[in-house]
Parts: structure tokens; C-alpha cells; sequence
């Protein structure tokens, strides 16, 4: 009695949660199989205060969801994610309580991250078109990447004066190896289809018009062997990668709270995009 009161629990804490967040995250459960999406089409699924929290919000009720057991992640329309929203819109209400600071966004976005990697449930992101930044960081998050071939990655975030951050290195990393990961991090060259999967960045490259029904049809096929083994095997894999570097990711909370609050690049960076032109940023002092 106790077990089918759980799960009508479960069902009924679904069903509120998609109808909360529609506007911004849609849920849509069937067959063991839940797909995610990120809805903002017309800002081409930029991450704003709000769809972060309904993603934490979303990963958290995942990991107690029994009868979910693949987890599919996609963006509407034709982005995957272009990152956080760095328009004037989007950082207008960006530090407003639970992130009132640095620090808390750091903590809410490495939530996430670390939130998708340990989820017990297998995960595939179907990226159906440019992820930027936090995009290319939630793709490597999940399991598998099936990508359209129109998709490319782009990391940018050092042309902006920023960094990596939320603990989006370490994904990537245990994928492409510190070659790779340098390339995309310091240089933010643009990493199309063929070749994000020739450096083992993404595991199927599927046409733009198939690959929601590629991703969905996989993943019930996986849904149907998806068995406690599976779940131990990811456990095991995702022990002895990504959270062998925790510790690391707890000192770049820090890190960056420090670089935010000590240096106004990012400004500068914002600023020159705004405006068209070249950046100008600070240079470190080099005591001879």
C-alpha cells in the first residue's frame, strides 16, 4: 500500500510540475521515457534565471522518479541552447534570489551539471542545433549525444572575458581528453557535426528532420534494457570520471566569486559585442 502511494505521489508531483513550467521547460513522459525541452525558441533557448531554475527544479524530481528510465534533453525549434542569456533581457533579473550573487549562480549551475551526470536514469541530449557555451556543457552532461547535421558547439566564453564555469569542463574533458578540451575553451573555434564526432564529442550525427524520432525511438529501445546493471554501470563510470574531479569544481565556486568580484572584463566583453567591436580587456601586471 505504501509502494502505490509513492508512485501516486510521484504522478501526481508530474503532472503539477509540467503544468508550472510549460512556459519555459516542457516534460512530456511516455513509456519510460521522458523528454525534456528547453522552450524558448525565439531566444534560441538561452538559459534566464527562470528556465535554470525550473532545469534544477526538473533534474531534481527526475532522480526520484522510479518510472522514468531514459531521460531525453532537447531544445524547441531549431537551437539546442545558446548558453546563458547575456542580452540585456536576460541578465536584467539574473541575480535575484535563490542567485542573488556569483557564488549561489556558481552553486545552482553546478547543481545542474553535476545534477544530469549522476542521474540514475540513462541520458542522451538530442541536439538539434547550435549549443554555445552552457549548451555544449549540457550536452556533455548526459550520456549520449546524438546531434543534427546541422548542429555545431561553440565554447566562447574567454572572447567574452569569462570562463568555462559550473563545472562544465570536466564533462567535456572525460570526452574529447585536455587536447580537445583546450581547443574548444581558449580558442572558441565553431565544432560542426562531422567534426565534434570525429573527436569523440558526440556519438551519432542524424539528419535534421529525423533526429527527434532517432533520439525517442533509441531511447525507448533503451528504456526496455535499461535494468539496475545499466543503472550500476553508469554509476561506476560516472565514479571513477567526472566525480573524481568534485573537489575541483567546489574550488572554482570560489575561484570564480573572486574573479567576477576583482575583475570587470566581462563587462568589457558584453559591452564590445553590444556595440560591435573589438573587446579592450585588463592584462595581469607582469612584475619584472
Amino acid at each position: 500500500m505504501r509502494k502505490r502511494e509513492t508512485r501516486q505521489s510521484l504522478a501526481h508531483r508530474y503532472v503539477s510540475h509540467e503544468r508550472r513550467s510549460s512556459e519555459r521547460l516542457t516534460v512530456v513522459r511516455d513509456s519510460g521515457v521522458a523528454v525534456v525541452t528547453l522552450n524558448r525558441p525565439r531566444r534560441r533557448n538561452a538559459l534566464n534565471r527562470e528556465l535554470l531554475l525550473a532545469l534544477k527544479d526538473t533534474v531534481g524530481w527526475l532522480r526520484a522518479d522510479t518510472d522514468t528510465r531514459v531521460v531525453v534533453l532537447t531544445g524547441a525549434g531549431d537551437s539546442f541552447c545558446a548558453g546563458v542569456d547575456i542580452s540585456a533581457e536576460g541578465r536584467r533579473d539574473f541575480y535575484m534570489p535563490p542567485q542573488q550573487n556569483e557564488r549561489l549562480y556558481q552553486e545552482g549551475g553546478q547543481d545542474i551539471v553535476w545534477g544530469l551526470q549522476s542521474l540514475p536514469q540513462v541520458t542522451v541530449a538530442a541536439v538539434n542545433g547550435p549549443a554555445i557555451g552552457w549548451g555544449t556543457g549540457l550536452a556533455t552532461s548526459c550520456d549520449f549525444r546524438f546531434v543534427s547535421d546541422k548542429a555545431f558547439f561553440r565554447i566562447p566564453e574567454i572572447g567574452f572575458g569569462m570562463y568555462y564555469d559550473v563545472g562544465c569542463l570536466y564533462g567535456l574533458l572525460s570526452l574529447v581528453g585536455p587536447a580537445q578540451a583546450r581547443r574548444l575553451t581558449m580558442l572558441g573555434e565553431d565544432i560542426d557535426a562531422q567534426e565534434a564526432k570525429r573527436i569523440g564529442l558526440v556519438d551519432q550525427i542524424v539528419s535534421s528532420d529525423e533526429l527527434g524520432d532517432v533520439a525517442r525511438g533509441w531511447a525507448r529501445d533503451m528504456a526496455d534494457r535499461a535494468t539496475d546493471a545499466v543503472r550500476l554501470v553508469k554509476m561506476q563510470l560516472y565514479a571513477s570520471t567526472n566525480a573524481r574531479k568534485r573537489h575541483l569544481a567546489s574550488l572554482e565556486i570560489e575561484l570564480m566569486s573572486c574573479y567576477y568580484d576583482s575583475n570587470t572584463d566581462r563587462y568589457e566583453g558584453l559591452a564590445a559585442r553590444e556595440n560591435g567591436r573589438l573587446p579592450v580587456f585588463s592584462r595581469e601586471a607582469i612584475k619584472m
